[in-house]
């Protein structure tokens, strides 16, 4: 028998190691993933779909006719309903459901490998470095939803929705943090229309409160007398049952040290509670954990009434709705969930002498528990 040649190894090992870190979401997530993907993961709301364009989950959208009768009546005719004697239920077709839909989009990259591997064993080396190479897909991830890009150092945002055809979609490109909370009352996200008007479907549409304007407040605050009326009103104005309302709000680093400053100079809070506050990187508020990100800094996206000021994201986030979908894709057995997928056999760089693999995945964000439990605080600058 033929001995198994150099390429041959590293087909073979990058094929099974790459099934190895990809199947394991959890442990690849806490080891390598950021601070999102962390609480979604922790949250159980990353899921392994089957390949498909879309996601889709249904919305409750309007609402049927009910009549309310004496079982009673002999007459057959009631007016217990809504109004006059001759009610009677519809007739016609009365459709009460939607599909919010999020379009599913590839990405590809290449694994490189030298030409001659160091002395020794292949194995600890070619898994070592699928290992590196996935967490750093996660960490572009987290970058793309945040952000809009994956590249470092940060520049702008990118407000982009999830699906072919509304607003700031962009093909290739997964839906955008900034796209989720888009509280405009006249765009279309996940393909159905946020508005006012008839069609149109206003609970379709994230909560927005003006931090500085509400009574109280500040554009720069650092008191809890001027976070607490901005953010009580978001989370209450968000909430609607135990599931649909926020738990998570995100913000930058800055804005973070300022709110757990006021939280700490307010005497309420008991010894236990202060000598603990923020070691965490999380602190308690209504219900809610705050928390900060090393991706988010102030940008005037974050000016949703004007568009024009440079303000800071505090963005509050439903866990128990944002979920983020992978398509199975493993490349050992067609029931391998791992989702990162090799494509081919291991090739030479075109006028190199390095070896290359071809992997690529496929993935998109989703909201299953509707949009209006998200809220983003405007108005507010970290001073």
């Amino acid at each position: 028998m033929a001995a198994f040649n150099y390429t041959q190894k590293i087909d073979s090992l990058t094929t099974v190691a790459i099934d190895e870190a990809t199947r394991d979401l959890a442990n690849l997530v806490n080891e390598g993933g950021e601070k999102l993907l962390k609480k979604v993961q922790s949250k159980g709301r990353i899921f392994v779909v089957n390949d498909a364009e879309k996601v889709k989950h249904p919305v409750l959208y309007g609402s049927g006719t009910t009549l309310y009768f004496d079982p009673d009546s002999m007459g057959g005719t009631t007016d217990y309903s809504s109004g006059g004697t001759d009610e009677a239920l519809g007739y016609t077709a009365n459709e009460i459901m939607s599909f919010a839909q999020f379009h599913m989009y590839s990405a590809t990259r290449n694994i490189n490998y030298p030409q001659a591997m160091p002395a020794g064993n292949f194995i600890p080396y070619v898994s070592n470095s699928i290992k590196m190479h996935m967490m750093d897909i996660l960490q572009k991830e987290e970058l793309m939803f945040l952000r809009g890009t994956d590249t470092v150092p940060l520049g702008g945002y990118a407000v982009r929705g999830p699906n072919v055809g509304d607003d700031g979609a962009t093909a290739g490109k997964p839906m955008t943090v900034a796209g989720l909370l888009n509280a405009d009352n006249s765009i279309t996200f996940a393909g159905i229309d946020v508005g006012t008007g008839s069609g149109d479907f206003e609970q379709w549409r994230p909560t927005l409160v003006d931090g500085a304007g509400v009574t109280g407040g500040s554009a720069t605050p650092s008191t809890i007398a001027h976070f607490g009326p901005a953010l009580d009103l978001a989370i209450l104005n968000s909430s609607f049952s135990e599931t649909e309302r926020p738990d998570w709000i995100l913000t930058t680093k800055t804005m973070y040290t300022n709110v757990l400053t006021a939280l700490r100079a307010a005497s309420q809070i008991n010894d236990a509670v202060l000598a603990n506050l923020g070691t965490t990187e999380q602190v308690p508020y209504a219900g809610c954990m705050i928390d900060w990100s090393r991706y988010l800094d102030e940008g005037d996206t974050w000016d949703g009434t004007g568009g024009s000021g440079t303000e800071c994201p505090v963005l509050g986030i439903n866990t128990n709705s944002l979920r983020l979908n992978v398509v199975a894709g493993g490349g050992v057995s067609d029931d391998s969930l791992g989702f990162v997928q090799k494509v081919g056999s291991t090739q030479t760089l075109p006028t190199r002498t390095n070896l290359f693999d071809r992997v690529q995945y496929k993935r998109c964000w989703s909201i299953d528990g509707g949009r209006r439990s998200f809220f983003h605080i405007e108005g507010w600058t970290n001073g």
